[in-house]
């Protein structure tokens, strides 16, 4: 019996160090899958606020042109806002680390970004690098 309590004495602390390292452990995966969850939460909340802010902007949803015989068209000064918009939203979605290996989210992306490529020609806004890279890289490979 004395053997025992000796064993007993002897494990109790390494058992107590082994739960606590699991505890620790499965607190930490926990924390994890909660960050992705809030991440995906964002990205689905910024891709509804796109949609609806390209059914509310139907004349800008699939690009725009500027008109020409004014020397200032109003309405391309909201589309330059509306593309800001949408890239802020896809920035979001990009940020969800699952996203991209969801091969729909890029090719639904680069759909987007393609209609709005000559947009992007004439600000230049890959050569000045306006973007992060990941939204610049689907805005290149959109525009070939």
């Amino acid at each position: 019996m004395e053997i025992l309590v000796n064993l007993a004495t002897i494990a109790s602390p390494l058992i107590s160090a082994g739960i606590a390292i699991w505890a620790i452990l499965v607190a930490k995966a926990t924390i994890g899958e909660s960050k992705e969850i809030a991440k995906k939460t964002i990205a689905d909340t910024a891709y509804q606020a796109y949609l609806q802010l390209a059914m509310e902007n139907p004349h800008f949803s699939k690009g725009y042109n500027a008109d020409c015989r004014h020397e200032r068209d109003p309405m391309y000064d909201q589309y330059v806002w509306y593309v800001a918009r949408m890239i802020f939203c896809f920035e979001k979605i990009i940020e969800v680390d699952e996203s991209f290996k969801d091969v729909s989210w890029e090719k639904t992306l680069k759909k987007h970004l393609n209609f709005h490529s000559e947009h992007f020609k004439k600000t230049k806004v890959v050569e000045e690098e306006l973007y992060i890279p990941s939204i610049l890289n689907l805005i290149r490979c959109a525009a070939n």
